[in-house]
């Protein structure tokens, strides 16, 4: 049974109303009201008047064309770079988490699928072509949940073939979610990558609306390593609260008691970070929510962090939970986190070169 019965409406663009893509997603959404729209605007204006825009996009789905997909990962201004790549296939996502920042760029943006995916993949064979030197990391999560609309879509099939064969290029798939049916029923490829982003029970339980449990996205990491995939795991973010330490611990010691640490390819760790404008969005879609009750500072990127030191902290509890089970530090890097952060790291873990970011000289 198809789990994506949410949806409320489908708006078409007149451009790809007649593209077999789009009809094969109709096809599993049979009921859904549908409108063919000349452009986005017209959708933007209806959802602006809803009392919760936010919310109200995620249960409307947007079929369109893309003008362009691939780029490099937006860093934040001063942060370090882990050469990351990201390809914008869906915008927007279904999943309600209380502290994602998506809510500051798409208060008004429809769940977005892209049609033209053939444009995707010429788009890539180019990228290959041009990096023919570099091992690079690309992955579909910036702009939403990389399964999260899996079914309706099989996007995740479709970028599995064009990855075939590519070694240098590293796919990622990374989701809150178990959905991995699809992927379970297709050989799998070394250069591709599922994984998950990680919080603790309270946290997910709370604030990760709609999202699976921890134990759920444990148990589809377990199944995909029994298929022949690599993992990966990203606490980003990091929440700092009474007991955080020893509720991150636990969560720690689940992923290690079922999962090999030899399958798991990196594990990524950032703070929770924010545009202070968002917060009017946040408090007012989540008025009992107190994650931004603590101390923040504002870095130079513009958003609010907590203060150095209290990061420092959080990271070198992190690394010193993670080394328990990892052999080696390498497999983990920071995220959107600044050259200072790094550097202290670094040294004081004496890992070298403080490009170790990237690349990961393990994947060659």
């Amino acid at each position: 049974m198809l789990k994506i019965n949410w949806i409320k409406k489908i708006y078409i663009d007149r451009k790809v109303e007649r593209d077999p893509f789009t009809r094969s997603i109709l096809d599993k959404l049979p009921g859904v009201p549908v409108e063919v729209v000349g452009n986005l605007e017209a959708i933007q204006q209806s959802l602006r008047l809803s009392f919760d825009p936010v919310g109200e996009s995620k249960k409307v789905l947007f079929l369109t064309a893309q003008k362009s997909f691939v780029r490099p990962c937006p860093c934040s201004p001063g942060a370090v770079s882990c050469g990351y790549w990201t390809i914008d296939l869906d915008i927007n996502c279904p999943l309600d988490c209380s502290y994602c920042i998506l809510q500051a760029y798409f208060e008004q943006q429809p769940l977005t699928i892209a049609i033209n995916r053939q444009d995707l993949k010429n788009e890539l064979i180019a990228l290959f072509n041009n990096k023919r030197d570099r091992v690079l990391r690309i992955g579909t999560g910036e702009l939403g949940d990389s399964l999260a609309l899996d079914e309706l879509t099989e996007n995740s099939l479709f970028l599995v073939e064009i990855f075939k064969g590519k070694e240098k290029y590293y796919l990622e798939l990374k989701t809150k979610t178990d959905n991995i049916e699809k992927l379970l029923q297709i050989k799998t490829q070394p250069n591709v990558i599922l994984s998950w982003s990680l919080n603790t029970e309270k946290i997910i339980e709370r604030e990760e609306k709609g999202a699976a449990s921890l134990e759920a996205r444990l148990k589809a990491a377990v199944k995909a390593i029994n298929h022949g995939y690599r993992v990966g795991f990203h606490f980003d973010p990091v929440i700092y609260y009474p007991g955080w330490e020893q509720e991150y611990q636990q969560v720690i010691n689940k992923i290690f008691a079922q999962i090999p640490a030899e399958a798991v390819t990196w594990i990524s760790l950032g703070t929770l970070r924010f545009p202070v404008a968002w917060l009017n969005t946040i408090r007012r879609r989540f008025p009992e929510g107190n994650l931004f009750e603590q101390e923040f500072i504002k870095s130079g990127d513009g958003k609010y962090r907590y203060p150095r030191f209290l990061r420092l902290k959080i990271y070198e509890r992190m690394l010193e939970l993670l080394s328990d089970y990892l052999k080696t530090e390498a497999k983990i890097y920071l995220c959107m986190e600044t050259a200072a952060v790094w550097k202290n790291l670094l040294e004081k873990n004496k890992r070298g070169r403080l490009s170790i970011a990237f690349p990961f000289p393990w994947l060659n």
